[in-house]
């Protein structure tokens, strides 16, 4: 009890300052909350300690204007899993302490290499949590192998059509936030590594816009129910601009 009454102090003071700085929202990683072994915790106590501290900081952060978002991630360093594994169960979480509070001020922080992580399509993830109605709080770019670890690599050095795609998706349902680099480069000089990631997501964004524009275009080819013309539509762009 102490431990977690100290947590959820930190994490008050962390909207505080927040505010403080000028942060538009906080955002929440519970990296070392949850289980390694069967057995070993009381799930449903453990998922209503996280939603009653969840409603408390939704409060604070209503109180002072900020937007706050639970970042999921499957596992690591907890390796059975954490608390909130998948970002489908913190837009639910979002969703319902919205309900109590009458007010959409919890959302999600989602990161493409987590959604890899646990194996779901990162761009699908971004529109059920737009049809849900719940915010996204921000977006952490950074590149991940499917089913893998949460690598942290470089990001663009992946599945191109999957990232212009989780950008896409992002422009598409009007998103107007910060796109945040949350990569750990062991063995590459991180300053080197972060200015990369920054040229390729440029790129890639750009791509992502050229696509949008022809948005009407793709939802022809999509109509269609051909998937050869869709390919077709999104090949010129990816590979030819």
């Amino acid at each position: 009890r102490e431990v977690r009454e100290k947590a959820l102090e930190v994490l008050l003071q962390a909207a505080d300052i927040a505010k403080k700085v000028g942060s538009p929202s906080l955002s929440f990683w519970p990296g070392q909350d949850g289980w390694d072994y069967n057995f070993e915790s009381n799930y449903g106590l453990k998922f209503k300690w996280f939603m009653d501290a969840c409603l408390k900081v939704a409060e604070r952060c209503k109180e002072l204007g900020l937007k706050f978002g639970v970042e999921a991630k499957l596992k690591e360093p907890k390796e059975g899993n954490m608390i909130v594994p998948t970002t489908h169960l913190s837009g639910w979480i979002a969703y319902k302490i919205n309900e109590m509070l009458g007010s959409k001020v919890m959302g999600v922080t989602i990161d493409y290499g987590h959604e890899m992580m646990y194996g779901v399509e990162p761009a699908f993830t971004v529109y059920a949590l737009h049809e849900m109605d719940v915010p996204i709080v921000g977006f952490h770019v950074n590149s991940a192998k499917y089913r893998s670890n949460d690598e942290d690599r470089v990001f663009g050095t992946g599945d191109v059509w999957c990232f212009v795609d989780y950008l896409y998706s992002a422009v598409d349902i009007g998103y107007d936030g910060w796109f945040a680099e949350d990569q750990f480069t062991y063995r590459m000089d991180p300053v080197k590594a972060m200015k990369l990631s920054k040229e390729i997501f440029g790129n890639l964004m750009k791509k992502a816009l050229l696509l949008y524009a022809r948005k009407d275009e793709l939802e022809k080819a999509r109509e269609s129910g051909d998937q050869a013309k869709v390919i077709d539509v999104v090949k010129k762009i990816i590979f030819a601009e």
